[in-house]
């Protein structure tokens, strides 16, 4: 069982950030999941990510996907707080797989914020969210 979740744990951090077209427009899929209680790489994967999110020609519409990580206050925080910070203007955010509780907390958060965050449970509904026909 112990061997499962160190596979699992090594597809968390070989899980690769990236830009999806999508329904006309482009998404920013930020995969910081499968990371269970690494809250350390999980921060050095985000700020690692960072570079690639602050270029004028990335998407305003980030999908962050945080499904079987451990993921708490500090760590929203900081991705809330870095993406609040970007010289661009991000248009929304969508997080994706938290808990009821770090619900709350995102939606507590997202008063705080010039870009529109919401989170769900389903990937597809995300991106549809994100960049869906009006």
């Amino acid at each position: 069982m112990g061997e499962q979740i160190i596979e699992k744990y090594k597809l968390g951090l070989k899980k690769k950030s990236f830009s999806l077209a999508y329904n006309g427009g482009e998404i920013w899929c930020e995969h910081l999941d499968s990371l269970y209680d690494q809250t350390e790489l999980m921060k050095q994967k985000f700020m690692g990510d960072l570079l690639q999110i602050r270029k004028p020609s990335s998407s305003s519409f980030i999908a962050v996907v945080l499904n079987e990580s451990d993921v708490d206050g500090e760590i929203l925080d900081q991705i809330i707080y870095e993406f609040s910070n970007l010289k661009r203007q991000l248009r929304k955010v969508a997080f994706i797989g938290l808990t009821f509780k770090m619900k709350r907390y995102v939606k507590k958060r997202s008063a705080d914020t010039n870009f529109l965050m919401v989170c769900m449970d389903d990937l597809e509904k995300a991106k549809e969210w994100l960049v869906g026909k009006s």
